[in-house]
């Protein structure tokens, strides 16, 4: 089983591309919270992987939330794969404390955080989803010879700087949901609503509304077909992310 958690399909393109070599299947971690479905107990001879996206260099919360209620027999092989635009920082050490996995794994895919950057390049954003095709053959045959003491993680520069204080500081002054707007070139689609992995959004008199559970994934503005929506100003003059531009399978 590999359970993934996904704003804009990255995480989600990576899990399943892992579980087509692996013969393995899929759980969307945002099924069980928009559902609140319960969450079973993965049988003993199981492979268990987590797949998520770095936010501000750790794993976003929600994911946190569900792992630790995961319950595993002792020789369930687990593996962790976070997708990061660079670098993932000390994810793996501090995500550990969560999750004892026994292998770990890091691949790059384009940026998606256009609060702070403009997308990658046609060009790189298509160079990263390459590589990150060779980087999940090699995963997934450690995944099927159930390989431990595996730990290929990018960590970047100033990685303990970055998960354990930037990080920190992310969620106090910048994860927010005040500074979210919608122009009058709304349609009433609901695409936002819809993608929003949290249940964050919901639609009053056809225009979103966000509550206060947001993580910034940005989901909601990536995914809006006519750019009405956005993050104060830094998002107007930054491009959008579609996963279905650089991949059909």
């Amino acid at each position: 089983m590999i359970y993934y958690f996904s704003g804009n399909g990255n995480s989600r393109w990576v899990a399943e591309q892992i579980a087509a070599a692996t013969n393995d299947t899929v759980e969307n971690i945002s099924d069980y919270i928009k559902n609140k479905k319960e969450i079973q107990c993965p049988s003993q001879d199981e492979k268990v992987g987590i797949v998520f996206p770095i936010h501000s260099w750790y794993a976003p919360r929600p994911v946190i939330d569900f792992v630790d209620k995961l319950r595993f027999n002792a020789d369930t092989y687990r593996y962790m794969v976070c997708t990061c635009g660079d670098d993932a920082g000390k994810t793996a050490s501090r995500f550990r404390r969560h999750f004892k996995f026994d292998a770990a794994w890091s691949v790059r895919m384009p940026n998606t955080y256009i609060p702070m950057f403009d997308l990658d390049s046609d060009t790189v954003a298509r160079l990263k989803i390459e590589e990150g095709r060779e980087k999940i053959k090699e995963i997934a045959e450690d995944v099927n010879n159930r390989k431990k003491k595996v730990r290929d993680v990018f960590e970047g520069a100033f990685p303990f700087t970055k998960t354990y204080i930037i990080n920190y500081l992310f969620y106090k002054f910048v994860v927010t949901s005040k500074g979210f707007t919608v122009d009058d070139s709304c349609i009433s689609c609901g695409n936002c609503r819809d993608a929003c992995p949290v249940n964050n959004i919901r639609l009053v008199d056809g225009r979103p509304t966000w509550a206060d559970n947001c993580i910034h994934c940005m989901a909601c503005i990536h995914t809006c077909p006519q750019r009405s929506i956005n993050f104060k100003t830094a998002t107007k003059k930054r491009g959008r992310y579609l996963l279905k531009r650089y991949v059909t399978r």
